[in-house]
């Protein structure tokens, strides 16, 4: 006796998702088909060994994949037997040279039997929630055992046991084999009358004991048929096949699916319970018209047995339907007491947390699909709000007696999220609900509209940052969280430098566009836990939560701030560049948030009067001399119209012949209140206060006023300073133009003079204020020329008249020492390239004299004059009128304090 393997029981979905088990099947039909066509030869026995021994490896293999689950394991371990027999029963014919007698390797094939016949059982086991209904199945299964037993006793065990020429444990061995054939086909039966839409393990477990069926009875029928060829050999050898596969598909997890039956199904097992009935009639007839003889009793017995399983099925189909119907009937009270507590989506679930309802209504709401959804879990998930929550609800609804619960929850769906309103009463105790009503209703509507207000309330609406009022609420927040888990909080306060020019000169919507992304640099440049604000304008601040007490994070994330800040911005007016000012103040423990953001404010009001664009840390004498800038600021309110201001001017003169060629007006202040005040204290005041265009206005009428007055008197120059801030700003050439124009003042006789900083904070825009200034025949002078930037690249890049050489490299002319090569360097160069060289801070005659002699064109300092009131100076110019053609009218005047100068 033996038995073989193929792979014919994949299914149709399988062969049509995968080309490659096309292929699998053709050659395992292949090999079958070799297998019956060797019959008899060692080629055929080698060929069943082998395809029995891949097998065997795939369904452990497979076993293993399938987390050893005990319906794979038993499955392997009967593929497993029925190879160990096959090489046995081989073992058997070699040595007794007979393979008809019973022995130890059908011990091993029976016990494969009894293996797979447990398998079955553990797949058929609690295949359906409801118990009638499992009931049902095994009746089913009972039904199919007696019809095949009955058509297996007629065909051969019947013969078997009456054949006394055997021994009788030979006749019990032979007619338990097409018995426990029976018993599979009634046990697959029981798995397939429940399977599953797409279930494959029953259909291949099916397959294999038809296969192993039919070569059992017909090797029954034929008891001298021996050998490892012949078709019976390949029913067996595709049976071992088909239950490997089996294990298989138990690995892929479909195998214990649970069931969902419809109307087919439930006509299917019906057909099946009445059709077994005609199983004993027709054996009768079969055997009737063939002429052999029968035991009535064995068919009277079957018909019995069919009967009363029959009925017994019949049973409970009746019962299942009074349920139904009553169901029906209580599910329309239901719905009518469900009404009257609905609101979108209604769900019931009992008190142990089973889902009692139909879930659409809830897949509806959310716009998706139920399927799957068998419990109050799967529901929460479907939902996808927090279970945890949901749990506290639950219990909280329960424990409410009938009392309403509700919550708003918020839920997470791959379409986006949204905020889920459910409402519990517990009906457990009415008879036509029995469990917790819930009541769901989608409010993410209503939730988002409030958020939007909230959000309103709290945040910048053009930028989308914190405001000032939740900046100095979380700043409260982080100082509160320094008492109880230690480290600091620092407060980054920072103003745009140049955010006005850029309004005036591209608009409201530019300015508005360079918020934004200034305001999404900020974000981009700290930490996620960091807290970015808009506190109004161009101010901006940043909490920076450290972990200890120093401000060395706050500082690296000021660094980060001014380099992204630092790119250029395109706008839709065109692309500028803008850079700020940062105070850093630190603070912990029972520190007052205000007083931080405070401090902050003050590091920022330094940093500002420091030149901007820098970094500036708090330090309590902040305090002091914030007061005095602010009364400093206070007085300068008004100061143009009051008339506080006045120009003084110091004289430039031709090196060669010592001859007056022009005047450098400079800005003095003399305050009622507080008295002469340096341009060193009031001028970066101003530029804070954003009152240096007022100031620059009058400079440029009175000082063009003047040179205008004094144009009888020769062809002088006047230079005016700018600044950096002046320099940017879009009302600079009106201003410059209007002087010009209310003066008479012909434009080549005004010197505007700019610092290599003022041109290296925006240089694009500078380059466009330079070239308009030009455009109206103003003569540009570059001021301390080589003090700390590139500036061959600006005389490239910037078109200028006049390269003045820094005092500070005059200072260093030494009495009885050449000229310095960096001095020699700079008028060659300023010669080379066209320009007039003018050389400021002259204090010796021999500097004047190396000056000379290294061809620089003008100079200006205390050695000719120091600056002079307007009547001194027109008194110079009229001396020099009156002296024409004589000696020069400028003599050296007596050492006296240097001067200060004005930036402006």
């Amino acid at each position: 006796m033996s038995k073989g393997t193929g792979g014919v029981g994949v299914d149709a979905g399988v062969v049509g998702r995968r080309p490659g088990a096309v292929v699998a099947c053709t050659l395992l039909l292949a090999v079958v088909a070799l297998q019956g066509l060797l019959y008899g030869t060692a080629a055929g026995t080698a060929l069943y060994f082998t395809v029995v021994g891949l097998a065997v490896v795939a369904a452990w293999a497979w076993m293993q994949r399938a987390g050893r689950r005990p319906v794979a394991v038993l499955l392997a371990l009967g593929v497993s037997l029925s190879a160990l027999a096959d090489v046995v029963w081989q073992v058997q014919v070699s040595l007794t040279g007979s393979g008809t007698d019973v022995g130890i390797a059908d011990a091993v094939y029976l016990g494969s039997y009894v293996s797979l016949l447990a398998s079955l059982a553990l797949l058929a086991r609690d295949r359906h929630p409801d118990r009638d209904q499992r009931l049902a199945g095994w009746i089913d299964a009972l039904v199919v055992f007696v019809a095949a037993l009955l058509v297996v006793w007629e065909l051969s065990i019947a013969t078997t046991v009456a054949d006394a020429g055997l021994p009788l444990l030979d006749r019990v061995v032979l007619a338990l084999y097409p018995a426990l054939d029976a018993a599979l086909i009634g046990l697959v039966v029981r798995l397939l009358v429940t399977r599953r839409q797409g279930e494959r393990t029953s259909l291949a477990v099916a397959a294999a004991c038809a296969c192993w069926l039919v070569s059992d009875v017909a090797y029954l029928l034929d008891a001298d048929a021996e050998g490892f060829g012949g078709w019976l050999d390949s029913g067996w050898l595709l049976g071992s096949a088909l239950l490997a596969l089996a294990v298989r598909h138990c690995a892929a997890g479909v195998a214990v699916a649970g069931p969902r039956e419809d109307d087919r199904t439930g006509l299917a097992r019906l057909a099946v319970c009445l059709g077994a009935l005609l199983v004993p009639p027709g054996v009768d007839a079969v055997l009737h018209v063939r002429g052999h003889g029968h035991d009535s009793g064995v068919v009277f017995l079957a018909v019995v047995s069919l009967t009363a399983l029959v009925f017994v099925r019949a049973a409970l189909l009746l019962r299942g339907e009074a349920a139904a119907r009553a169901l029906v009937r209580s599910r329309e009270r239901f719905a009518a007491k469900l009404t009257a507590h609905s609101s979108d989506a209604v769900l019931v679930v009992s008190r142990d947390g089973r889902l009692l309802s139909d879930p659409a209504p809830l897949a509806a709401l959310l716009g998706t699909v139920a399927g799957g959804v068998t419990s109050a879990a799967d529901a929460v998930r479907l939902a996808g709000v927090d279970p945890e929550l949901t749990g506290e609800l639950f219990a909280r609804a329960l424990a409410a007696g009938g009392g309403v619960v509700d919550a708003e929850l918020p839920a997470r769906h791959r379409g986006g999220d949204r905020w889920i309103g459910i409402r519990l009463v517990d009906l457990g105790d009415d008879p036509d609900v029995g469990g917790v009503v819930v009541h769901v209703t989608d409010v993410t509507g209503r939730r988002r509209a409030e958020e939007a207000l909230a959000h309103s309330t709290l945040h910048d609406g053009l930028t989308g940052l914190a405001n000032r009022a939740l900046f100095s609420d979380r700043v409260g927040q982080a100082l509160r969280r320094t008492v109880r888990g230690g480290g600091s909080a620092a407060v980054l306060s920072l103003d745009l430098d140049g955010f006005k020019a850029v309004n005036d000169s591209l608009g409201h919507a530019a300015g508005d566009a360079l918020l934004r992304e200034v305001a999404a640099r900020l974000r981009g440049a700290v930490r996620a836990d960091d807290t970015v604000a808009r506190l109004g304008g161009d101010e901006f601040a940043v909490l920076v939560e450290q972990a200890g007490v120093g401000d060395d994070e706050a500082l690296v994330t000021a660094s980060r701030v001014l380099e992204v800040l630092s790119r250029p911005v395109a706008l839709p007016g065109g692309t500028v560049t803008v850079s700020a000012s940062i105070g850093v103040a630190v603070g912990r423990g029972a520190v007052a948030g205000d007083a931080l953001v405070r401090d902050a404010d003050l590091a920022l009001y330094a940093a500002e009067l420091d030149g901007r664009n820098r970094v500036r840390r708090f330090e309590p004498g902040m305090r002091a001399a914030a007061q005095a800038a602010r009364e400093l600021e206070q007085e300068l309110h008004g100061a143009v119209a009051r008339g506080e201001f006045r120009l003084v001017y110091q004289p430039v003169v031709a090196l060669a012949d010592r001859r007056l060629t022009g005047f450098e007006a400079l800005l003095r202040w003399d305050s009622p209140r507080l008295g002469p005040v340096g341009p060193d204290r009031f001028v970066p005041v101003a530029e804070a206060a954003g009152l240096i265009d007022e100031i620059t206005g009058w400079v440029l009428r009175e000082a063009c006023a003047t040179a205008a007055a004094w144009r009888h008197l020769g062809d002088t120059t006047m230079a005016v300073n700018v600044s950096a801030s002046q320099l940017t700003s879009p009302d600079l050439v009106g201003c410059v133009a209007a002087a010009l124009a209310g003066s008479g003042l012909p434009a080549g006789a005004l010197v505007l003079e700019v610092t290599e900083t003022a041109l290296v904070g925006d240089p694009e825009r500078a380059a466009a204020c330079l070239g308009a200034l030009r455009a109206l025949g103003v003569r540009l002078a570059l001021d301390d020329f080589g003090t700390g930037y590139s500036s061959l690249a600006h005389l490239r890049q910037f078109t200028v008249d006049v390269l003045k050489v820094d005092r500070s490299f005059v200072g260093a002319i030494a009495e009885g020492e050449p000229l310095p090569a960096i001095v020699r360097g700079t008028i060659d160069l300023g010669r080379t390239l066209g320009l007039e060289v003018l050389a400021e801070g002259v204090e010796h005659e021999h500097q004047a004299r190396l000056l000379a002699e290294g061809r620089c064109d003008t100079a200006q300092g205390y050695l000719f004059a120091r600056p002079l009131e307007r009547c001194d100076a027109e008194a110079l110019l009229l001396e020099q009128a009156t002296a024409r053609g004589g000696v020069p009218a400028i003599v050296p005047l007596p050492r006296a304090p240097r001067a200060l100068r004005s930036p402006v």
